[in-house]
């Protein structure tokens, strides 16, 4: 399908029912994803630093390069569904919201339902809002949310259908970590908790942990200060590296470059099959990766590196299935 995509086209996408769920690495089905658009004209040389850009956008780069990010995905046999079309109420509260295109952040869909964060204010507050009215359209029930207090919670990963993993970043307050772990255990079985440096190069989990199979993971390793297991009735200290290895679980490491390059922050297409930057791995990790059978689909950024964010941050994923 070309960039330019037709009203009649894109409202096909639009309905309640769709499956969902991303708890196993099975074969990404369904994604949803906001082509960004005159919201990147609030970011300016004065303020960009504010919105978490490296840089100011070229938007028309930036829009043709999200095009080309969808078009990689649909060619590939996933569904695309834009945030525009699903979202009616909230509507005008998007042109406001120069990151809401990073979805992935706001939400992780599991087989019960979607996980939402609340976003970090003032730059990305109430983005969880526009997203819940989307999920809710698309049939999507909600398994957790924030609903009070002062603080902010952006992301956690599904490690398998029994485990969550939760970052303790510069994005999270412990408060809500905390409450979020007691609320989730409810549905999994055990919380993976790791403390990382309070630093925007590890503002969320993904920029330090990510996984390729169910058992192969890449990580930055240096920036695992500690490492909790909690279950219902237990919170024990553990080995990062030697818990991983009794899950029969093996790590690649990534360099500190590789790290500041979003090493870690990619899309499994399956299980073994990975979409991501191809500025973001140095040669001997390739090879790592080639040897234990990984293959990459690679992308090229230029405009969408100057907010920062992987080609994952930009996929809020729906539904993912065995095969």
């Amino acid at each position: 399908m070309g960039c330019q995509r037709d009203k009649l086209d894109r409202a096909e996408r639009k309905g309640p029912g769709i499956a969902y769920g991303c708890d196993e690495l099975g074969r990404l089905k369904s994604v949803l994803v906001h082509t960004p658009g005159k919201e990147l004209t609030l970011i300016n040389e004065s303020n960009c630093k504010h919105w978490l850009y490296d840089k100011v956008p070229d938007i028309s780069g930036y829009i043709k390069e999200h095009r080309s990010y969808q078009d990689l995905l649909e060619s590939n046999g996933v569904r695309v569904y834009e945030l525009e079309d699903n979202v009616e109420e909230n509507i005008d509260m998007i042109r406001n919201m120069p990151n809401l295109t990073f979805l992935h952040d706001t939400a992780v869909i599991t087989g019960k339902g979607a996980i939402l964060s609340r976003m970090r204010p003032p730059a990305r507050e109430k983005e969880e809002v526009v997203v819940k009215e989307a999920l809710n359209n698309l049939g999507i029930p909600i398994l957790s949310e924030f609903n009070g207090g002062e603080g902010f919670f952006e992301g956690c990963l599904l490690f398998s259908k029994e485990t969550v993993f939760v970052a303790d970043t510069e994005r999270h307050t412990y408060p809500f970590i905390r409450e979020f772990i007691l609320n989730v255990l409810k549905e999994f079985s055990e919380v993976i908790y790791v403390r990382i440096p309070k630093a925007r190069r590890y503002m969320h989990p993904d920029t330090v942990f990510n996984r390729i199979r169910e058992d192969l993971v890449l990580a930055y390793l240096p920036a695992v200060e500690e490492t909790c297991l909690f279950t219902e009735d237990s919170r024990e200290r553990i080995n990062f590296k030697a818990f991983m290895r009794e899950k029969g679980v093996e790590i690649i490491p990534v360099s500190d470059s590789e790290q500041s390059r979003l090493a870690c922050s990619f899309v499994p297409l399956e299980s073994g099959t990975i979409f991501h930057y191809d500025t973001a791995l140095d040669q001997k990790t390739r090879k790592n990766l080639e040897s234990e059978g990984v293959e990459i689909i690679p992308f090229h950024p230029k405009a969408l590196l100057a907010g920062g964010g992987s080609l994952r941050c930009h996929t809020l994923r729906l539904c993912r299935r065995k095969n």
